[in-house]
């Protein structure tokens, strides 16, 4: 019987105390902080700095770093590597990953999730129980692959400028929603930022927000549901009331995004991903 590893990034919101009891292997992408790199678990209130008008940007994984993940899971006496990072077309954590597979001492399949967030975090978590339990790689790969494929993650952002500057969404987009003093909810597709819907109000766009992903919820043979906010909690507190309403026998999962995803966010974020269930 082979053993598989699982191994994705840190956007993918996936908490330490499940990375540990998976055995996920996570590859951070780095948070930099007025310059200065932050270290992997140091607890920081990103979103409040931002705020304050601090300079926050993300770097992406080096192949190096993926390269001395490989190699340690080889030693660890693992016979295959399956890796899946947040869309390639948001990050170069994609390509990072597939450079350093070319020289690893034992396989190593890479797979473009094309999400980000819970929207990643959980298709990984299924596969992680999935090859934990002792799974042949074809069959945690296809328990990864047929999350992904469900996966469908809505967000509501304050404002589109944080996402403009970091190129995820176009200027003139951003430059609309600003000027239309609309609120935004965004979803991806085919692994891009897209606008979704607008709407004039806070509260109309929340409840659009629930909608949405409770009618993809209900359109699962089983779902999980994860929500998730940067900053504040109040809005997601909110939303989650709402989705229990609406979808009481849905469980929920509640957390903060890891800042490499609420940076280009911007503070005020609220995301539900909803993914097929096991």
């Amino acid at each position: 019987m082979s053993r598989v590893a699982v191994v994705t990034d840190n956007s993918a919101g996936v908490p330490l105390d499940l990375a540990v009891e998976l055995g996920i292997e996570v590859v951070p992408v780095d948070v930099i902080v007025g310059g200065e790199t932050l270290p992997l678990g140091e607890s920081m209130d990103i979103a409040q700095l931002m705020l304050e008008g601090k300079k926050v940007t993300t770097s992406r994984p080096t192949p190096e770093a993926f390269d001395q993940v490989f190699q340690a899971l080889a030693v660890r006496g693992y016979d295959q590597i399956l890796v899946t990072t947040l869309s390639a077309k948001l990050s170069g954590t994609f390509d990072s990953a597939v450079i350093a597979s070319k020289d690893s001492s034992i396989p190593v399949n890479v797979l473009d999730s094309g999400s980000v967030g819970l929207g990643l975090g959980f298709p990984v978590l299924n596969a992680a129980r999935a090859a934990k339990s002792g799974a042949e790689l074809a069959e945690v790969l296809e328990v990864l692959e047929s999350g992904i494929k469900s996966s469908q993650v809505f967000f509501y952002v304050n404002t589109l400028e944080y996402l403009k500057r970091g190129g995820r969404v176009s200027p003139t987009s951003a430059l609309l929603g600003t000027a239309l003093a609309v609120k935004p909810i965004m979803t991806i597709l085919d692994g891009e930022i897209v606008l979704k819907e607008k709407v004039r109000t806070q509260a109309r766009a929340l409840t659009e927000l629930v909608h949405l992903a409770v009618e993809h919820a209900k359109s699962l043979d089983s779902a999980h549901v994860g929500l998730q906010y940067f900053g504040d909690r109040t809005l997601v507190d909110q939303c989650a009331l709402m989705v229990a309403e609406q979808f009481p026998s849905v469980g929920l999962l509640i957390t903060e995004v890891s800042p490499v995803v609420g940076v280009h966010a911007g503070p005020g974020l609220v995301g539900i991903s909803v993914v097929q269930g096991t």
